[in-house]
């Protein structure tokens, strides 16, 4: 019982900051999409986000104070250890952040494929498409944060906010276009606000 417990924090730090990440993208989405939508709707979704996003603030920034305890105290008993005979102390339990090079290497990808994009698109003559691209994208790169914090729901939430980013574009095909910021900004921004949500009570639950 005690081995399963000092395997948890990793995947635990990797949920907290992902879902931080995660939910600032989807507070950003309904900003920025629902200015087409009446006042009274705008405030409706920003004020719903708004909270989501303080909800999980509130954990996230919790769950990671309780580990950095956690790992000041297993540093502390680390250093009460016997001196080895080579003359050095024996580091145990220290972990790795999650802001590793290929965190930093995904992100460099991200913010290239979003820039890069998104002009292109602007190029075309299609700027409308941008909202549908960044979801894809966004969408995408959580298939890598899930390898990297070792979190396979991520491949879930990647796979639901890459659909939304497809679905968006398939309304334009359709001639549908103001359908695009509601499938390509306004269900990702909510789907990742509560994701972040779930993914943070599940670790309160434990």
């Amino acid at each position: 019982m005690t081995q399963s417990r000092e395997t948890r924090p990793q995947p635990a730090a990797g949920a907290e900051i992902g879902s931080l990440i995660g939910g600032a993208f989807g507070l950003v989405f309904l900003i920025v999409n629902s200015a087409q939508f009446s006042t009274l709707g705008r405030i409706l979704v920003l004020v719903l986000g708004v909270a989501a996003f303080a909800v999980i603030a509130v954990f996230a920034i919790r769950g990671l104070r309780r580990m950095g305890r956690t790992e000041t105290a297993e540093i502390r008993a680390s250093t009460q250890q016997t001196m080895p005979d080579d003359g050095t102390r024996e580091a145990v339990g220290l972990r790795a952040g999650p802001f590793g090079r290929s965190y930093w290497i995904i992100v460099a990808v991200e913010a290239l494929a979003l820039f890069g994009g998104t002009r292109l698109l602007s190029g075309l003559g299609h700027p409308e498409l941008g909202v549908a691209w960044v979801a894809f994208v966004v969408g995408t790169h959580f298939y890598a944060l899930g390898h990297v914090f070792k979190l396979n729901r991520f491949h879930v939430l990647a796979t639901v906010v890459t659909l939304c980013g497809i679905v968006g574009f398939i309304a334009f095909f359709a001639s549908l276009p103001a359908f695009i910021p509601i499938f390509g900004g306004i269900i990702p921004g909510f789907v990742l606000l509560a994701f972040g949500l779930w993914s943070l009570v599940a670790i309160e639950g434990r």
